[in-house]
């Protein structure tokens, strides 16, 4: 009768056991390949950068180059005209406009429309921002401040800029020139290489995806900052920027910049027929050299 007891137990643990397996989700092995879109129009600059994809699978090793599309029929249409893009190789691949002369126009509707060789069409639209100016622009070279929990109460770097009427928020970026060489720069000229930024909010290498990127992106609220301290990654030759984006682009870098998510908001997405986004902005921007805090 224990006997018993102990094979009915071991049969209703099995039957449990089964049944749970049985509600489990399906192996992600359903997975339908999408177009993904990204460019921005740059006002002031040439029609270039904007990149056509296939979406890869997790459960695939990513690859850039296996899922760029090269041979796509890509339109661009304004003020009553439409021409036809190339597409070019190199570190930044994408399809461009030839003709350098014709660059894009502040205040200006574009549509995009892109037609795939598997029949795939994917469209959007971006009106172009105004334009602004710097009224305190960076001043170069500046110096980092020795102690970053106690900033003085003069920084060294403030900088502010033209308001624009109805624009609440503005992106800024420093990108970093030369992350080797650092003395080159200096008068009279040394060999000293150049070094990260360390500070108590500096990135651990091991958790943050964008610790090596030469790039560093923020969101402000005003027309005015006066530390960006944290924003730097390196000392030496470096551009501030400040861009004035179009929803399009305000709200791609929201979803996927400065969440750093796995998954994207889809009412945040500005392609018709695929994923991605199409925007545009007006820049200032202006280069600089940053003193190191310490040797």
């Amino acid at each position: 009768m224990k006997n018993l007891n102990n094979y009915l137990k071991i049969a209703i643990l099995i039957g449990f056991i089964s049944i749970i397996a049985s509600c489990e989700d399906p192996a992600p092995n359903d997975y339908i390949q999408e177009k993904y879109v990204e460019g921005y129009l740059i006002v002031g600059e040439p029609i270039r950068g904007i990149i056509l994809k296939n979406t890869q699978s997790i459960s695939d090793k990513y690859n850039h180059e296996n899922g760029l599309i090269k041979d796509a029929v890509v339109k661009l249409s304004y003020e009553g005209k439409t021409i036809t893009l190339e597409y070019q190789d190199g570190e930044t691949p994408g399809y461009y406009y030839p003709d350098l002369d014709e660059t894009v126009k502040p205040e200006v509707l574009y549509d995009l429309h892109i037609t795939t060789q598997d029949g795939k069409v994917l469209t959007a639209s971006t009106k172009t921002p105004k334009t602004f100016e710097w009224i305190d622009e960076p001043k170069t070279p500046f110096y980092y401040p020795q102690d970053t929990l106690k900033l003085e109460a003069v920084d060294s770097l403030k900088i502010s800029w033209t308001p624009v009427e109805g624009v609440n928020y503005f992106l800024v970026r420093t990108k970093h020139l030369d992350t080797l060489n650092y003395g080159k720069y200096l008068t009279p000229a040394t060999d000293e290489p150049n070094r990260r930024c360390y500070n108590f909010l500096s990135k651990n290498e091991d958790f943050d995806f964008t610790y090596k990127n030469v790039t560093n992106w923020g969101l402000i609220g005003n027309t005015e900052t006066a530390a960006v301290w944290f924003a730097f990654k390196w000392f030496g030759l470096q551009t501030i920027a400040m861009f004035n984006p179009d929803p399009n682009m305000l709200n791609w870098f929201k979803n996927v910049y400065f969440t750093q998510s796995t998954q994207t908001d889809p009412l945040l997405n500005s392609i018709q027929g695929g994923y991605g986004v199409f925007g545009s902005a007006s820049i200032i921007e202006k280069e600089i050299f940053l003193i190191k805090n310490q040797p």
